[in-house]
């Protein structure tokens, strides 16, 4: 048998807003059996990159850490390389600038491992452009210059600053609030204006990104005065002065909002997309996972052997159980026909539709149970027999309401809801990148909430909810949860438009950072 070989791609992750990864970096992590990754990859864009098994090591190093740290992430990298895994070394960023990633290339030549580069979007540019400023103008600067203020000399002497400061353009510094005297200083002494616009952006493309606007002269005492840190990226040049017509993310309505996702599929979170438009962050926190039951597979035969008039489904996973039941039995839509079909809402008949192929032929216009059975009254049941392949725990208002209305319902616990195990981590990584706001669309996701809250030691009341309907809301309110938000309409779109109402209407926490 061949040996796997290895293989080691240095891969930018991007200034930290998770959609700003390339797509051939997300590939790459896809593949990657094992993940090396820093301090400046944001967590939430790993989560949203979930692959089932993989490793995932963080090797951080705070400045100052020493040659040591980096030869020691070296010969991991070329380690598990040799043992045939396909490595993805993770970098904030672009990982050729001003990074040491060239180091870890040398490290893979000299062990003969392939290995491929992955640009990154660098904050170079990504920071300026979501605070609102171009580094180029044709008015203002057709030139741009990129130094970095934290040198490895200590003291600096590589940058010439007054040749920097006389350049003209733009300037953009990284890296520079611990050696801002140094820099202002040097750029002052080479000529350029003391009333030069400069911009600090902090933690740009992220939640609590902010923005200090002050003058090259005034930039020490104004970092000093606000007490900003690390990381920022400065700008200085004319072009600041465009940031106040030109900002766009700081207006967004959610632009400091990170709002947590408790699906456990990842199937329909596009729906949450109006929220990313509006500037905030997503945090996919999925709190349980439904796993099939035993008795699954004899809807299969159910279904092969006839007998009912109506199949109603209350959600999609119940669509995607019997799906799977139905290829296992090697039967497909055709089975039913002559079947009426029932859906609990729009999204649930979409489900129908994508997943099984069968459209629903009755959809209330309310998405509940209790609207399911008064639109059974209004078209009369009895006599029809249901076939119900429901979760092992669903309510009982919709098979009891079809019975009282005369008809027969067969109903099924073809899926059950277990605990996810990644609920608790997944949940403290969240309120790490500011956890504003969650979203729950059911009662059994609360009371798993609850838990997950309780184990990461996060009081329930201290962040919001934002509750699919009133029987969610109730659970989560007798839970101990804050839910400010509860849609008219209970769909997950219907939810979305809730949130943001709620934020235009200035009812949404802000949370700084």
């Amino acid at each position: 048998m061949t040996a796997r070989v290895g293989f080691v791609s240095l891969v930018g992750a991007g200034p930290g807003d998770p959609g700003l990864l390339t797509v051939k970096g997300r590939r790459a992590i896809e593949r990657a059996d094992v993940v090396l990754y820093d301090l400046l990859a944001h967590p939430t864009l790993l989560d949203a990159v979930s692959v089932p098994g993989q490793e995932r090591i963080h090797v951080g190093k705070l400045a100052g850490a020493g040659l040591s740290a980096q030869e020691a992430i070296n010969a991991l990298l070329v380690k598990r390389a040799r043992a045939g895994e396909r490595v993805c070394r993770l970098k904030g960023g672009d990982p050729l600038l001003f990074g040491r990633g060239s180091e870890e290339i040398e490290a893979c030549l000299d062990a003969g491992i392939p290995f491929e580069v992955v640009p990154g979007v660098s904050s170079i540019q990504a920071a300026p452009a979501y605070a609102g400023i171009p580094l180029t103008h044709r008015d203002l600067a057709s030139s741009v210059t990129v130094a970095t203020g934290h040198e490895k000399e200590a003291g600096g002497g590589r940058v010439d600053w007054a040749h920097v400061g006389g350049a003209g353009g733009t300037v953009v510094v990284l890296m520079g609030i611990g050696e801002i005297d140094r820099w202002t200083a040097g750029m002052l002494a080479g000529g350029r204006a003391a009333e030069t616009p400069v911009a600090f952006v902090r933690w740009g493309t992220l939640p609590k990104q902010e923005t200090l606007v002050t003058t090259l002269g005034e930039a020490a005492a104004a970092v000093a005065r606000a007490g900003l840190r690390s990381p920022c990226v400065a700008v200085v040049g004319e072009v600041v002065t465009l940031r106040e017509h030109h900002a766009w993310f700081e207006r967004l309505p959610l632009q400091d909002q990170v709002i947590g996702l408790t699906r456990d599929t990842a199937d329909d979170l596009s729906v949450f997309e109006p929220l990313v438009d509006m500037g905030a962050h997503l945090a996919w926190i999925p709190l349980t996972r439904k796993v099939p039951t035993a008795e699954a597979a004899h809807v299969a035969a159910r279904v092969r052997a006839g007998g009912f008039t109506d199949l109603v489904f209350t959600s999609g996973n119940g669509v995607r159980v019997v799906k799977d039941a139905l290829d296992e039995a090697g039967l497909d839509a055709r089975a039913l026909a002559g079947v009426a079909t029932w859906a609990v809402g729009g999204q649930t008949a979409g489900a129908m539709r994508a997943v099984l192929g069968v459209g629903a032929d009755h959809v209330p216009a309310e998405a509940t149970a209790e609207g399911l059975v008064a639109l059974a009254q209004a078209v009369g049941v009895a006599g029809r027999r249901f076939l119900f392949p429901a979760a092992r725990d669903a309510r009982r208002v919709m098979p009891e309401g079809l019975a009282a209305l005369g008809a027969v319902v067969e109903q099924v616990p073809v899926y059950e809801t277990v605990p996810e195990p990644s609920a608790e981590a997944r949940l403290i990584t969240a309120v790490d990148a500011g956890l504003s706001l969650v979203t729950v669309a059911s009662p059994s996701a609360v009371r798993t909430l609850a838990a997950a809250f309780d184990a990461a030691h996060i009081a329930r009341a201290s962040i919001p909810l934002a509750a699919i309907g009133p029987t969610t809301a109730a659970a989560a309110v007798k839970e101990g949860f804050r839910v400010p938000i509860v849609p008219a309409t209970y769909t997950l779109a219907d939810l979305v438009l809730a949130i943001v109402e709620a934020a235009r209407a200035g009812e949404l926490s802000r949370p700084r950072g």
